[in-house]
């Protein structure tokens, strides 16, 4: 799939232009003990406003287990997301991105020609939490972590995330760790997603490849007033 740089993009974010569109795919939850081990769907959104910065919004859904399918980390993110049935929202986030620099790579790293992009980040949910990341962008590639995690009065005691971004064969590969509840940093989420061209095209939703839910059939008729009278 050929790539095209976006319409009045600032020229800041020319860095970060392979993130920009609509992606949608499949993933998995875990945290230990906390949260059982589970599949989801996923979409995130990256667009911009012709401002120096772009704007994450970020959707996870668990899934209808009786009609999704099994997949493996092998399955493209756009095809996979057509194979499963997102039940219930899981998760929602908005976050910016704002390039703040580059810089050079050491001269012992293995791509010397393409510079590094510092970023800042901050991140909201409406779980209550929010996150101020610092990281880097090299290529196709980003990593960003937490300075900083606020939170109200009664949201989950989370004190750390980290996230890696990459594209991998042209699907948007992300992982997310986390500290919270006590635990140590570890594994929370991870996701491949495919790029969507018209995210209003019925072939690019959720479940498009399955077959449609069996209707409830009709009860059969009762007997008529004559036949209840005999």
């Amino acid at each position: 799939m050929t790539f095209s740089l976006p319409e009045d993009l600032a020229p800041e974010l020319y860095p970060l232009a392979w993130l920009v569109g609509t992606w949608r795919g499949y993933g998995i939850l875990t945290y230990g003990e906390t949260i059982p081990e589970q599949a989801v769907y996923q979409e995130i959104v990256f667009e911009h406003d012709g401002g120096p910065y772009l704007r994450q919004i970020t959707t996870v859904w668990t899934l209808d287990a009786t009609r999704s399918e099994d997949l493996d980390f092998e399955v493209p993110g756009l095809e996979g997301a057509t194979r499963i049935a997102p039940a219930q929202i899981w998760s929602t986030e908005t976050a910016y991105w704002r390039p703040v620099g580059q810089e050079q790579p050491d001269a012992d790293d293995a791509d010397t020609r393409t510079p590094i992009t510092r970023l800042e980040v901050v991140s909201a949910d409406p779980a209550g939490q929010v996150g101020v990341w610092e990281g880097w962008i090299q290529g196709p590639r980003a990593q960003i972590g937490t300075q900083a995690v606020g939170r109200t009065r009664t949201s989950a005691p989370m004190t750390e995330m980290t996230r890696v971004v990459g594209l991998v064969g042209g699907d948007l590969m992300w992982a997310q760790d986390m500290a919270a509840f006590g635990q140590e940093l570890q594994s929370y989420a991870s996701g491949r997603l495919g790029r969507v061209e018209d995210p209003d095209d019925p072939a690019t939703q959720p479940g498009a490849l399955l077959p449609e839910p069996a209707e409830h059939p009709e009860p059969p008729e009762g007997p008529d007033d004559g036949e209840a009278s005999r």
